[in-house]
């Protein structure tokens, strides 16, 4: 629970929460508008009037770039936020202060990969007709450095935004462990609603799929006490789904290897979703010997919290009555 607990160590007032959300989506927007206000400004000299950005008329590489750009910044500025008004580090923030734990995130990274890339191989056999090979060497090899580098940050991003500084303010105000799990994941699937997948193939259905996924990240990042196995997943299912597969109504249109005909979801992928990260659950809980995560019960700040400027003892922990206590 040290990712949790370590929300304790900083400032947790309201306003403090409502100032970080409002500055960052000022800040992102404005920052994050710069390199696409750039390209505006050069093809409204070329053309002679004041236009919008048309990335139609870009190279892929160069769109994606534009768009992924706002994450990159989105990092800077959330994280400026938080150490400006909580006083708690960029580390805090992912695990509760640790270095960076790199090989929870490969792991987690390399089996949601390989999972994947089965499940989309047997797609591939029993329906064929749906995937349309479209591979075109001149835009996908610059595409393809372009999201190897890009997209990390933006699942990064989200991961920090959600999982991180959400899920640690829902336990500062809450004392909840489940509602640190439910409230973020609801946040998350609200911020996707504007996608062109919900128009496209309904609200219900494509909100369900992104509740659970964000369910299922929390889940993950309060059994391994951190974002580094949640962050691995949804890099993975990003890059894997942007590098070799793309529709028609994506979010994100790239240079992918096949075209799916119908990406329609449906309610069996739920279950789809359920099986491959369980399977990666279970893997990762006997390779880190993770305990399940306790829901339920009541977070307490620990004593050396009361204080601000002082680290949370690394033997906090969450016991049997659901309260913190050191041992």
């Amino acid at each position: 629970m040290k990712h949790l607990l370590r929300v304790f160590d900083g400032y947790n007032k309201a306003g403090l929460y409502i100032a970080t959300i409002l500055l960052s989506v000022v800040g992102i927007l404005i920052l994050g508008s710069l390199p696409i206000a750039i390209v505006m400004m050069i093809q409204s000299l070329e053309s002679g009037e004041l236009l919008a950005p048309d990335f139609n008329e870009l190279p892929y590489y160069q769109s994606l770039l534009l768009q992924f750009s706002t994450f990159v910044i989105g990092v800077a500025v959330l994280f400026g936020c938080i150490r400006i008004f909580h006083k708690r580090g960029f580390r805090d923030v992912i695990n509760g202060g640790r270095p960076v734990r790199w090989g929870h995130f490969f792991s987690a990274f390399g089996l949601y990969i390989l999972l994947m890339a089965l499940v989309m191989g047997l797609l591939m056999v029993f329906n064929p007709e749906n995937f349309i090979l479209q591979f075109d060497a001149g835009s996908f090899f610059p595409a393809l450095i372009v999201l190897l580098v890009c997209v990390p940050f933006q699942t990064f991003f989200e991961e920090y935004l959600f999982r991180g500084y959400l899920m640690q303010a829902s336990a500062a105000w809450t004392r909840r462990v489940w509602v640190a799990l439910l409230l973020p994941a609801l946040l998350f699937g609200l911020a996707h609603s504007a996608n062109p997948e919900v128009e496209a193939y309904g609200f219900l259905i494509m909100m369900a799929q992104y509740l659970l996924f964000g369910l299922i990240f929390g889940w993950f990042t309060l059994s391994d006490d951190g974002l580094e196995v949640s962050w691995g997943m949804h890099t993975a299912n990003n890059l894997f789904l942007l590098i070799f597969f793309t529709s028609a109504n994506t979010a994100l249109p790239t240079p992918a290897v096949w075209m799916m005909v119908d990406a329609a979801p449906v309610w069996s992928d739920i279950l789809e979703m359920v099986a491959v990260t369980g399977v990666i659950w279970l893997i990762l809980k006997r390779k880190y010997k993770w305990e399940l995560p306790r829901l339920f019960g009541r977070l307490e700040a620990p004593a050396a919290a009361s204080d601000p400027a002082e680290g949370l003892n690394a033997s906090d922990s969450l016991n049997a009555d659901g309260n913190v206590h050191s041992i």
